[in-house]
């Protein structure tokens, strides 16, 4: 027989709420963004090598400051938000060795702004909408939380999974981002969640699985294609069986 106190420890830990990543987890670019700023560049007369505009992306993201803007009024989240990636993007041009008139860049920089926001962009991983309703029918209050900005919204209601959600929390307008524990500090709060009994799933092993456990949750790497084990999963299908028994298989 379990005892009473074993059971009631086991029910505590039962996961009543999942957390996702957006980007890497849920969706993914259909091409990498060197590509995308190179083709869009070309349109506006400026040649660029979509390698070197790559690689110039990834140092100016290792660079960025956080997508994050705490103390602001929501009205101006849009223009700081579109402030901080036409930094980065003037940034990787720079890198990348790109010269152009700066009115030429922010013609490109418009386009492939408003280009992101739609789903001609992206693909959702043919995964996620099964989970979601697998685990919306087990009663579980579900959330994407991401460093993410407001364009995201848009995105997941593009892709039809908008209304198996209960909360969108994102960085530019919750005011912190991963690795900070607030922002999932703020998406309890937003789906009256308790730490112990939520479940993240994200791809980063900084930014979401430790991160997720360091505010104290329970938590799991998505490695797509990769091997799992008791920190990771290689689909998002793996998910209901680990809900199912979080006791044994959630870290």
């Amino acid at each position: 027989m379990v005892s009473t106190s074993r059971f009631n420890r086991r029910r505590d830990r039962l996961i009543r709420a999942v957390f996702f990543d957006a980007a890497g987890t849920l969706l993914a670019l259909r091409e990498p963004v060197g590509e995308t700023y190179a083709r869009f560049a070309l349109q506006e007369g400026i040649g660029a090598r979509a390698e070197a505009l790559e690689k110039g992306f990834r140092f100016a993201f290792a660079r960025a400051e956080p997508l994050a803007f705490p103390h602001v009024s929501p009205k101006k989240v849009r223009a700081l938000e579109r402030g901080w990636w036409r930094r980065l993007v003037n940034e990787a041009f720079h890198r990348a060795g790109v010269e152009a008139s700066p009115r030429a860049i922010e013609r490109a920089f418009a386009a492939v702004f408003e280009h992101f926001a739609t789903r001609a962009a992206w693909r959702l991983f043919a995964d996620v909408r099964p989970v979601l309703r697998s685990l919306r029918a087990r009663g579980l209050r579900l959330a994407v939380v991401s460093n993410f900005d407001t364009r995201l919204v848009a995105l997941l209601e593009a892709f039809e999974v908008a209304p198996a959600l209960d909360a969108v929390v994102r960085s530019s307008t919750s005011g912190f981002a991963t690795p900070d524990p607030r922002l999932f500090a703020a998406a309890l709060r937003e789906t009256s969640s308790t730490a112990a009994t939520t479940l993240h799933v994200g791809d980063s092993e900084r930014l979401d699985r430790r991160a997720a456990r360091a505010a104290g949750l329970c938590a799991l790497r998505l490695d797509r294609g990769g091997v799992p084990d008791r920190h990771v999963i290689a689909s998002l299908e793996e998910l209901p069986d680990r809900i199912s028994h979080p006791h044994d298989s959630l870290p």
